[in-house]
């Protein structure tokens, strides 16, 4: 009886270690144990470059994403509207210039205007290309 108490309890000694051994095989944040798909994340975090001239007005959609990088950028909005301003972690109302290099969000479809004040250049993503002098 006793050596079948060892056996039993050195079988379970070693499936216990093969399991914890399968379960810390993966490495986290790789291909193999992903948190996101790298298509999500090429989907949603797809910035890209946009020079707007002087007294240029775009619409942004809800979930827009954009980083003032140069020039004058103000928000037009209705009152009780806010942007988001994930790099300092407060919102920004309407009739505000956005700051450089912060990461801004458009957290809700409403009637939000961005508005060029001098020649801007920004990093967007899901902005459209809609532009209206």
């Amino acid at each position: 009886m006793h050596k079948i108490s060892r056996r039993v309890l050195l079988l379970g000694l070693v499936v216990t270690l093969a399991v914890t051994n399968i379960i810390w095989a993966q490495s986290p944040g790789t291909v193999a144990d992903p948190l996101v798909s790298k298509s999500f994340v090429d989907h949603f975090l797809k910035f890209r470059s946009i020079m707007l001239p002087a007294d240029t007005t775009v619409n942004p959609q809800p979930g827009t994403m954009l980083i003032v990088r140069s020039g004058q950028l103000r928000l037009e909005a209705s009152k009780g509207k806010s942007v988001i301003d994930l790099t300092a972690g407060r919102e920004i109302a309407g009739g505000n210039d956005l700051p450089h290099n912060h990461l801004i969000i458009v957290p809700e479809a409403g009637d939000y205007v961005l508005k060029a004040r001098k020649p801007t250049m920004l990093l967007a993503s899901h902005l459209s290309d809609e532009k209206a002098p």
